[in-house]
């Protein structure tokens, strides 16, 4: 029989949140049919938000409408993810089920996040990598700390805010392009310098008070920095020109999702996380595939793409045998 899960604990200092709930959420509450479900509203901003990315990259526009109605539904995605949780408590319906929907599809939607930031900048590939790692990695660092002290912390500048700031530079880019970016100065660094180091700044140093959080806490911190290394390793393979974009940035993400879902299990069976064996497997092969090219040992593009494969195969049928569990879980826990 699966444990219940602590109790659901929230610290979120968002600045614009108040304002976001009490001028557009709240109003609108009463026109939602009480027989609607808080999990379709959840659904719905998943799905809105995935659209919105996938319009930016299939057209891939440098300017133009497109950017306008891509931001328009990632606004509605926002006006979901947060309408979700307060049409669950005005009628009641609010279930650790409905927490595990909303934390769980939150690591998705922050990867299209991501995209979407790199497909309104005109992102080079190594930004793309860098926002896919930290932006998404952000989600899924927050499940560890609960998982490990209990709480769901947010800081300051969130989701909220950065989903004002990336829609902002969505309308700026589909009247003016992407090229804006790099031609428009903030003093010494370019807008597109700005807009990229920010944000990778901003969560890097939300990480390590994190981190600080939970060693202050009592936690075990040794899980947060088997994934870090994962991700350190795969930084340095694309960075030493062995590991392609798109293959960097896969394996980034589906290790994120994992460790995601992997939290998320964890606090539902009440246990602590630990040093994932697939982490210290998974950057012993990427350090080890590095040290043998910069060694002038030849790898065939076939073994390459065999290693790619494996590890993306293994990292996302790991996390989905963790939903799986926890969706067991759930269901035993509610059935009581």
């Amino acid at each position: 029989m699966g444990n219940a899960p602590s109790a659901y604990k929230v610290i979120d200092r968002s600045i614009m949140l108040p304002y976001y709930k009490r001028f557009l959420v709240e109003p609108s509450l009463p026109f939602i049919p009480v027989k609607v479900h808080p999990n379709s509203i959840t659904h719905t901003g998943h799905l809105l938000c995935f659209v919105s990315v996938a319009l930016l990259l299939w057209a891939r526009p440098e300017r133009g409408w497109l950017f306008l109605a891509s931001m328009l539904l990632l606004q509605a995605y926002l006006w979901c993810d947060n309408a979700d949780g307060a049409h669950a408590r005005r009628t009641r319906q609010s279930s650790v089920f409905g927490e595990f929907l909303d934390h769980g599809l939150d690591l998705l939607n922050t990867t299209y996040i991501a995209l979407l930031t790199t497909a309104s900048l005109g992102s080079s590939p190594g930004m793309v990598l860098a926002l896919g790692m930290v932006i998404p990695g952000a989600a899924a660092m927050t499940c560890w700390e609960q998982t490990e002290t209990g709480t769901f912390q947010m800081g300051m500048l969130n989701q909220i805010e950065s989903v004002m700031v990336l829609s902002l530079t969505m309308i700026v880019s589909s009247f003016f392009g992407t090229e804006v970016w790099r031609s428009v100065h903030l003093g010494p660094i370019s807008a597109y310098q700005f807009f990229h180091y920010w944000p990778i700044a901003t969560i890097v140093f939300a990480e390590a008070r994190r981190i600080w959080r939970v060693y202050r806490a009592g936690g075990t911190v040794a899980p947060a920095f088997g994934y870090l290394a994962f991700q350190s390793a795969v930084g340095v393979a694309y960075l030493s020109g062995f590991m392609a974009t798109h293959v960097a940035l896969s394996l980034a993400v589906v290790a994120t999702l994992f460790l995601g879902l992997r939290s998320l299990s964890l606090r539902l069976q009440s246990l602590k996380t630990r040093v994932e064996p697939i982490f210290v497997l998974s950057t012993a092969v990427v350090l080890a595939y590095v040290g043998a090219r910069l060694g002038g040992i030849e790898v065939s593009q076939s073994v390459g793409l065999l290693l790619w494969a494996a590890g993306v195969a293994v990292y996302a049928l790991s996390g989905l045998n963790e939903a799986r569990v926890s969706v067991n879980n759930l269901s035993r826990i509610e059935s009581r």
